[in-house]
């Protein structure tokens, strides 16, 4: 059924979809659950098929309506290991190879035996025997049951044994119409398995939601402290680019070491009166014996990339000496 055909289905249809849905689900969890656990290894009550009537049972109510071997037939396969309602539709879509009489001439049961020890077939292959009754025969079965007023759980030949059944013919007559489908005790206990599964997933959910809601809720009390600490945080890298800065400035440009180095290619009967730095050039201003040449020994000492004289050169010749003004550009960082 595609999308389509789904939304146009009616309520019956949806209905009839879901409560198969539904009951596969319960059949998986049932296939997770230990074979003794799902049912019992032997037959708590039994009724018995002889020569189109149904003798009384052994016990107390019914549980299984065990019919003579001699009316199925009976086959062993060796087929995929698979869910038990997987191989029972593996089987109904190959009944008409497995079986010498058409398919919808029978009911089909099955029962796995155990893995399946033929030489080459693979630790994933099972054994499963499979029995069919002739629908007519089933039919008759059927009846016979019901005019004893039994209802059957299950309905198949005893085993070997005597303590169980080879096969389940029941759910494939309840499928042909046959049975009247099995009370819904089972049922409604498996929904109530399944109620209490979500009422668990909803409780984790709920305490996971409150778990979270709780730690927004720390988060959020913190909130005026965590911005305290990123504004004051803000201000110490702020400081810090600003120390960095003044330290790459200073780096940059050594006043003193500058002003050392000046000093020893300074001629020695000169002085400087004035000595300023900028970052990028120096301005000298002083007096120099007569004589003496500032501006040549200030180019000979190769620490300067330009050696200029100002306007103060222009000036008259005092006692004191020649004055002079100089703007010198160091050479690199610094004049080194």
């Amino acid at each position: 059924m595609n999308l389509s055909e789904l939304l146009n289905s009616d309520m019956t249809t949806l209905a009839r979809l879901a409560r198969g849905g539904f009951d596969w689900w319960l059949h998986e969890l049932a296939e997770l659950l230990p074979a003794g656990v799902v049912r019992s290894s032997g037959l708590t009550a039994w009724h018995r098929y002889e020569q189109g009537a149904v003798i009384a049972a052994s016990r107390r109510g019914v549980d299984t309506l065990v019919i003579p071997p001699e009316l199925c037939l009976v086959r062993t396969l060796t087929l995929p290991r698979l869910p038990q309602a997987d191989l029972a539709a593996l089987i109904a879509l190959d009944a008409d190879r497995i079986m010498p009489v058409p398919a919808d001439s029978v009911v089909i049961g099955i029962r796995t035996l155990g893995p399946a020890d033929t030489a080459g077939s693979g630790a994933d292959m099972v054994r499963v025997q499979v029995g069919a009754l002739p629908i007519i025969r089933a039919r008759e079965i059927a009846e016979a049951a019901q005019a004893a007023g039994v209802v059957p759980a299950h309905i198949g030949p005893l085993d070997a044994a005597g303590e169980r059944t080879d096969f389940d013919l029941a759910p494939a007559m309840r499928e042909a119409g046959l049975l009247p489908p099995r009370p819904a005790v089972a049922r409604f206990w498996w929904a109530v398995v399944a109620v209490l599964l979500l009422a668990n997933i909803g409780t984790a959910v709920l305490r996971d939601q409150q778990q979270v809601d709780r730690l927004q809720a720390l988060v959020d009390t913190q909130a005026p402290a965590l911005m305290a600490v990123r504004r004051i945080e803000d201000r110490v890298i702020g400081n810090g680019r600003i120390v960095q800065a003044l330290n790459a400035k200073r780096t940059a440009g050594q006043p003193l070491r500058l002003m050392a180095k000046v000093g020893t290619v300074l001629p020695d009967k000169a002085w400087i009166q004035r000595f300023e730095w900028d970052g990028k050039a120096v301005h000298l201003a002083g007096y120099a014996a007569p004589g003496v040449n500032v501006v040549a020994a200030l180019k000979a000492s190769g620490l300067f990339a330009s050696v200029r004289a100002n306007r103060a050169e222009a000036e008259a010749q005092s006692e004191t000496g020649r004055p002079f003004d100089i703007v010198l550009t160091p050479r690199g960082r610094d004049g080194e």
